[in-house]
């Protein structure tokens, strides 16, 4: 009951919070989705854009404490980011993610967002392989009454940074983003870049992946 009410508190007072600054509650990811990213990755180690609610959803092993920020601190593991906001603040997480990922200091990583421009404002993105959803992916809001579906009003793109050791695994990553995200939408990534686009919008239509 205490972890409850501690929970209820925090989104109220988060609430308030981006009440008093003329800002709309934040939009968190699914379970369907963070389960996908889990299968995907073998586990979520550490999320650095976890709030008390979002950690309710995604479970990480670990997340930033919060007197630290994660944007100036190392990271570990296999790294699911989810940062709210618009394109410029999701750039900024990016960049931060594949800075971590480049220099070895996390094993994998997906990262999810609806701020859809940054296919334009960040192009390093299609180094890595990206599901683009043929329709935008459903976020949660979080209420006093629990969590509320919301279809957020941009698309969502989630992009997928896979183990550089392959000595580690004798599972081929890519092949499996490409097979657990393909029925919500197009991937996008070397060999698979060049199916054809009718073959892919028939497999969603026959899947249709809940989400």
């Amino acid at each position: 009951m205490g972890a409850k009410r501690a929970s209820e508190r925090s989104r109220q007072n988060l609430a308030d919070k981006l009440k008093a600054e003329g800002l709309k509650l934040p939009l968190y990811p699914t379970p369907q989705l963070i389960d996908r990213a889990r299968i995907v990755m073998g586990g979520i180690d550490y999320d650095p854009t976890s709030d008390p609610v979002q950690q309710v959803l995604v479970d990480a092993t670990s997340v930033p404490s919060i007197e630290v920020n994660p944007l100036q601190e190392h990271w570990h593991g296999n790294v699911w980011v989810s940062p709210k906001g618009a394109v410029r603040n999701s750039r900024i997480w990016f960049n931060k993610t594949v800075n971590e990922y480049r220099n070895g200091h996390i094993n994998s990583f997906i990262f999810f967002t609806s701020a859809s421009e940054i296919l334009r404002a960040a192009p390093v993105v299609w180094d890595y392989p990206i599901c683009i959803p043929f329709k935008r992916i459903k976020q949660l809001r979080a209420t006093a009454g629990g969590f509320e579906s919301v279809c957020p009003s941009t698309w969502n793109a989630v992009i997928y940074g896979p183990p550089t050791d392959v000595s580690i695994s004798n599972i081929d990553k890519v092949s499996l983003f490409y097979n657990t995200f393909r029925d919500i939408g197009r991937i996008i990534y070397n060999e698979f870049a060049g199916d054809s686009w009718l073959k892919d919008l028939e497999y969603y239509q026959d899947n249709k992946g809940n989400i």
